[in-house]
């Protein structure tokens, strides 16, 4: 079976707006690793991929992959490749924005639907997660994107945030919630 733990956050209120969810995100890794494997992420050399994907340079088979939008922090800990967005609504230009990230069919589709913020927003995240997954970042075309390849799980994160984990292959999620406090 394949297993991808979700370790989240809601931002302490003394920590927010002072840009420190980066610190929040490591702080979650940190936690992840010690229960799920055992590691202690202070011993563990870390990498980059060509375009700035991070990894732990001596264990090839353990993955992650943070994200952090509004007062959320998510570490998702993988046996395989994975990667995961979270994103709040916020009103943006959705025209603008949805040529950058869809087909003009899609985009056409998209802009007429009713609950057009809903899919602006799980149209974003599954890119995102989806780029986060393949280590491209943005040198990928987003509209290139085939929903067919690989594995994606729409997140439910409430009504004002929008989540997606994507990997190669499906995943079996579990959510652990840690309070994280920075010293």
């Amino acid at each position: 079976m394949n297993k991808g733990v979700i370790y989240y956050t809601r931002i302490r209120e003394e920590y927010q707006n002072i840009h420190l969810e980066h610190m929040i995100g490591d702080k979650l890794l940190e936690t992840a690793l010690k229960q799920e494997r055992n590691i202690k992420l202070s011993e563990e050399p870390r990498g980059v991929g060509e375009h700035g994907k991070p990894f732990l340079s001596y264990r090839p088979g353990v993955h992650y992959n943070i994200s952090h939008s509004g007062a959320y922090v998510v570490c998702v800990l993988a046996d395989q490749e994975v990667g995961i967005d979270i994103q709040i609504h916020r009103k943006v230009n959705y025209d603008r924005m949805l040529r950058r990230m869809v087909t003009e069919k899609e985009r056409e589709e998209i802009l007429k639907r009713p609950d057009l913020e809903q899919e602006f927003f799980r149209q974003w995240v599954i890119r995102e997660a989806f780029i986060k997954w393949t280590g491209e970042g943005l040198s990928r075309d987003l509209r290139t994107i085939s929903l067919d390849e690989g594995s994606y799980i729409l997140l439910d994160l409430g009504e004002d945030y929008s989540g997606a984990i994507w990997s190669q292959d499906h995943l079996e999620l579990q959510w652990e919630h840690v309070d994280v406090q920075l010293p």
